[in-house]
């Protein structure tokens, strides 16, 4: 049985390091800047960035320690995170209202067609739909992970850019 295109990406960010090492180090650089941000130490927005990715470069040598500890508590998060998700989710289909508060898919309708549509899609895609219509798509497990980090990493600086409304 041959391993689909999400095991293999993740076998090649697992074999590159990626999780032991870069991951670690991007939670430090995040951490580090929002701490001076926050305080606005030093003043100069610059100097934050530098100081922030110092401090994650220095993490690096001992990444390979902190990755266990940082998967273990990051699993329980999700989980706990999961199951406030759902109860909210639930919540929400249910129509009540919290003090006034518009109900979240009525507050913000395109949004979550955006996303309904975006996850049908790929639920089609991941079983199969594109055989299912002739279609046979060939990508190299090297540029499939390429790309999913690209986009991965695009969406956050966009939403680290973005204008606040």
């Amino acid at each position: 049985m041959s391993a689909s295109a999400i095991e293999v990406m993740v076998s090649n960010l697992q074999q590159i390091g990626f999780f032991t090492y870069v991951l670690p180090m991007l939670l430090t650089l995040a951490i580090v800047f929002g701490i001076l941000e926050h305080y606005d130490m030093p003043e100069s927005p610059s100097a934050r960035g530098v100081i922030a990715i110092v401090a994650a470069f220095i993490v690096l040598p001992v990444s390979h320690l902190l990755a266990p500890f940082l998967r273990d508590i990051v699993t329980g998060l999700v989980a706990i995170g999961m199951g406030v998700l759902v109860a909210i989710i639930f919540v929400e289909l249910l129509g009540y209202k919290a003090s006034g508060v518009e109900n979240i898919f009525e507050a913000h309708p395109k949004t979550f067609g955006i996303i309904m549509v975006t996850l049908a899609v790929l639920v089609f895609i991941g079983a199969g739909g594109m055989d299912l219509l002739g279609f046979d798509i060939d990508i190299a497990s090297e540029v499939a992970t390429l790309l999913a980090f690209l986009a991965v990493i695009s969406l956050g600086v966009w939403f680290i850019a973005r204008e606040e409304e």
